[in-house]
């Protein structure tokens, strides 16, 4: 039982020590003690690969908006009109595209009977993109857009058309 302790002690020792420095401060002689470290293997790295680049791209497509109102009253007022459309937004490439997207926004505005209106619209909306059928990301697209309308009775209708834009961060392609 002795010898055991002993052994496990000048193990424990011969662990932090060189073969030279364990002998002279146990006193136990080495061929007395076999100790044998247990072997770690140590796992491989990962290679290093290449990072993906990514770059901001800018997104834009050309919108056209319609919609009907009512004229308040005989002598005209304030009303709000609804405007709808779809538009395909893409950046300068092509590959990044929206594909098709609804869009819906509302302008407010001041009608009278026989006078041309003119109002510009801010749609701001919120999209998804794809690259060759993956989604690549989502920004917001915002401009400005031109409607105009003759109210001639109490019902008219307001059409328009413009760009709107944005920018999007997409990693390259490999």
């Amino acid at each position: 039982m002795k010898k055991l302790i002993l052994a496990a002690a000048c193990a424990f020792i011969a662990g932090s020590l060189n073969a030279s420095e364990f002998a002279l401060n146990t006193g136990c002689a080495l061929d007395q003690v076999s100790v044998s470290a247990p072997v770690l293997k140590l796992p491989e790295s990962p290679k290093p690969g290449l990072a993906k680049s990514s770059s901001y791209v800018q997104v834009s497509g050309y919108v056209n908006l319609n919609g009907n109102g009512w004229m308040p009253g005989t002598d005209g007022g304030f009303t709000s009109v609804n405007l709808t459309g779809w538009a395909t937004f893409r950046d300068s490439s092509g590959k990044v595209t929206s594909n098709n997207t609804y869009v819906n926004t509302s302008v407010s505005l001041w009608v009278r009977p026989n006078q041309h209106v003119f109002q510009s619209v801010y749609p701001n909306l919120y999209v998804t993109f794809y690259r060759n059928g993956k989604m690549v990301g989502s920004t917001t697209m915002n401009g400005s857009i031109s409607v105009s309308g003759w109210p001639s009775s109490s019902f008219f209708s307001l059409s328009g058309s413009g760009y709107l834009s944005g920018s999007l961060y997409v990693e390259d392609e490999e």
